[in-house]
């Protein structure tokens, strides 16, 4: 099975959120129109049966990825009806209700999810005030994930683990991974189940290319990711993107249009060309984030792990170097690096790369197989996974589209398709890319094709961003719906292992 880049569904959830119960509609046909457009642009949100109005809604977001781990959510409201306080302001326990409408009914799931209320801002009550405003906050409610307890569980592979304790918090599982080779038995000694799925994933090994991580998503879904593979899976040309069905930014389901709108043929990729304005796919606005340096000082260029091996035969009462086991332990690049292209590992011609290690101490190697509490593996799979995660946050790609796209999920690997619209930019893009040529590197992304040559038309792009243009995974996904906004919108967090060169460099 060819598991490089999906994310299939291997358990389905059987955890269920609160039912909600709609009421017909003011339409003559009964209501079923009312029903399909029920948060698809705007969010649904409930609090103990009470639905707060589109009108009502300020702020929304909702939050899922890697470093995230589980969703979140943060919603400002405002209670225009004014009932809120009677009756349904929450006490200990009671949930927020999301539900956002997928578009596309027929491919894509709805979002629909419980919060546990963390925090509540409340208006200060007064004459002047009658229209209150809330914040709340809120993380998913997965019942005994942050419950603690003391769990024996008998020989297995870390996957076969996470099967059995997704079966008892009655979450999915998708995964890439077909088998770890990681059988061990596992404790979990009085801590959260949060906290022993972290460590099991953390431990986890699958082979020597590769680092795992974990998240649980917007659908209830405990996602365990082999990444490496996925870096490595290939870049697709733009005639083998994947098929995929595009949306416009405001839902056709709710006005007269047809539905078939809303189920536009396409080709899955993001992009900031304006011929795609108003649909998912179109980027409204991009940034950089850098924290390479900070990461860099931080954990090194590589790490030497230290260990003394008790397995090596000798004098135990005399210093024997060779029990003194050292190794390095550095993050991957990917196999179909660009000629253009390197990983972040220090400035071209300088040495640091070479110099800057740091050591980590790991204790002692005895046979632990013997009590099969811990697999060989086990302290290098520790150090290993956390070096190549930590390393993928050295340069990200923060995208906003301008409407939700229900297709996106994190760790997919998607094109993206950067446009200059400047013609002083596309000028010192083009200077670049002769410079290159001449020192005899090839900056052409194969997989985009021939850059677009300057055009006659109104409002086209110049050219092709050669430096953002790319291949990214996909590391989270922020669902933000603001007052005025015509529907919800997104902002992707996208990660790249190796980035273009600069021409000067080389």
């Amino acid at each position: 099975m060819e598991l490089n880049n999906n994310i299939l569904s291997v358990i389905e959830p059987t955890i269920r959120p609160t039912k909600i119960e709609l009421e017909g509609g003011n339409e003559p046909e009964g209501g079923e129109k009312t029903t399909k457009s029920f948060g698809t642009n705007v969010p649904k949100i409930i609090i103990n049966g009470y639905v707060f109005n589109n009108d009502d809604i300020l702020l929304f977001k909702l939050n899922t990825g890697i470093n995230k781990k589980y969703p979140t959510i943060s919603v400002t409201i405002k209670d225009t009806q004014n009932n809120f306080d009677i009756d349904q302001y929450p006490r200990d326990g009671d949930v927020i209700t999301a539900y956002i409408n997928s578009k596309n009914q027929d491919t894509f799931k709805s979002i629909h999810m419980d919060f546990n209320i963390t925090s509540i801002s409340s208006p200060s009550r007064g004459l002047l005030n009658p229209i209150k405003e809330y914040t709340f906050q809120g993380t998913c409610k997965i019942p005994g994930l942050f419950s603690e307890d003391c769990v024996f569980y008998n020989e297995n592979t870390s996957l076969g683990h996470l099967e059995e304790i997704v079966g008892k918090l009655k979450l999915g599982l998708a995964t890439n991974v077909d088998s770890t080779d990681d059988m061990q038995n596992r404790i979990q000694p009085y801590t959260s189940t949060l906290d022993y799925i972290r460590n099991t994933v953390n431990s986890s090994y699958v082979n020597e290319d590769s680092f795992q991580t974990f998240y649980i998503d917007q659908y209830y879904n405990l996602n365990f990711v082999e990444l490496n593979r996925v870096f490595n899976s290939e870049n697709v040309s733009i005639e083998s993107m994947q098929s995929n069905f595009t949306s416009l930014a405001k839902s056709y389901s709710e006005d007269a249009g047809s539905e078939d709108e809303d189920n536009i043929p396409s080709k899955l990729f993001l992009t900031n060309n304006i011929q795609f304005d108003k649909s998912n796919v179109k980027i409204s606005q991009f940034s950089l984030k850098n924290n390479s340096s900070k990461i860099s000082l931080s954990n090194g260029y590589r790490r030497v792990l230290q260990m003394w091996d008790e397995l090596e035969e000798s004098d135990p009462t005399q210093w024997d170097a060779e029990r003194l086991v050292e190794f390095d332990v550095e993050a991957f690049t990917s196999n179909n690096i660009r000629d253009v292209e390197e990983p972040l590992k220090g400035r071209r011609g300088e040495k640091e790369y070479d110099s800057h290690s740091k050591y980590k101490w790991v204790g002692r190697m005895s046979d632990y197989s013997l009590e099969g509490n811990v697999h060989l593996n086990h302290k290098y799979s520790i150090l290993n996974n956390w070096q190549n995660v930590k390393e993928l946050d050295k340069i990200k790609l923060i995208v906003e589209l301008d409407s939700f796209n229900p297709s996106l999920y994190v760790c997919q690997k998607i094109p993206v398709m950067i446009f200059l619209y400047d013609e002083a930019k596309s000028k010192l893009t083009s200077k670049k890319e002769e410079l290159l040529k001449k020192k005899g590197v090839n900056s052409q992304d194969k997989a985009f094709g021939e850059d677009k040559a300057e055009s006659d038309v109104e409002e086209m792009p110049i050219r092709q961003d050669d430096f953002i243009t790319g291949h990214y995974v996909i590391g989270g996904i922020e669902y933000i719906y603001s007052e005025g906004n015509e529907a919800l919108t997104q902002k992707i967090t996208l990660l790249r292992r190796e980035w273009p060169t600069r021409a000067n460099n080389l």
